[in-house]
């Protein structure tokens, strides 16, 4: 990966946050805010997959926030080599996992989406293994996710919604120079606008009153792949 060591993305400010964080932290957010005013992001959750993500309650620290405290608070933990910092590079390793998880088969099948029940767990567990994919990993740093959602999130879960994670992505953790490169470019340009597909969707979600019209329109976008930022 020496080919994005000079990355501007990689450059700290002045307290120490990477320019990777907010701006993966945006595209978050705005996958985030795209499905929060659909039906998708407010149907009871049908597969073990989606209630996992959504967890028993939904942080209500904004995204950037909670990715600072947890690059914030990381510096406190003792890694197995000095002290472990994560650093822009494992952010845009943790927006590459991120889009794997949400475009592999199980997510998927699974309908899970990037919204603002599943939002910061997604994150989490992103950032945590792109941090052990780094060689630095502290001895343990659960507690940190923890104190980053206000206790919404409970170290307890980090274990299994690491495995869960991972045999969805099929262990894919290697990037190479050029996946690493292609989406710093995605990061730079920032969340997309929303499609006029996804705007045609909504404005028919609102024109439909009859239970039937209903049900079709949601049994055709089932089968389509949503339109997710995280997706460039």
């Amino acid at each position: 990966m020496s080919a994005a060591v000079a990355s501007p993305l990689l450059c700290e400010d002045s307290q120490g946050i990477p320019r990777s964080l907010p701006l993966l932290a945006a595209l978050v957010e705005a996958e985030a805010r795209l499905f929060a005013a659909t039906a998708a992001a407010s149907r009871p959750a049908d597969s073990g997959l989606v209630r996992a993500f959504r967890g028993c309650a939904a942080p209500k620290v904004p995204i950037r926030v909670f990715m600072e405290q947890i690059h914030l608070l990381t510096r406190s933990v003792p890694a197995t080599q000095g002290m472990v910092r994560i650093d822009g590079t494992a952010f845009v390793l943790a927006g590459i996992y991120l889009t794997r998880f949400v475009r592999s088969a199980a997510g998927r099948e699974a309908g899970i989406l990037v919204e603002p029940a599943t939002a910061h767990r997604l994150v989490a567990v992103a950032v945590l293994l792109a941090a052990k994919f780094g060689g630095h990993p502290p001895s343990d740093w659960t507690w940190v996710f923890e104190d980053s959602s206000e206790g919404a999130i409970r170290a307890g879960e980090m274990a299994g919604l690491e495995g869960r994670f991972l045999r969805a992505i099929d262990f894919r953790l290697f990037v190479d120079s050029a996946g690493f490169d292609s989406f710093c470019k995605v990061l730079e340009r920032g969340p997309r606008a929303p499609s006029a597909e996804a705007g045609c969707s909504s404005k028919k979600r609102q024109a439909v009153s009859a239970a039937g019209e209903e049900d079709e329109c949601r049994r055709v976008r089932a089968r389509l792949p949503p339109p997710a930022v995280l997706s460039n």
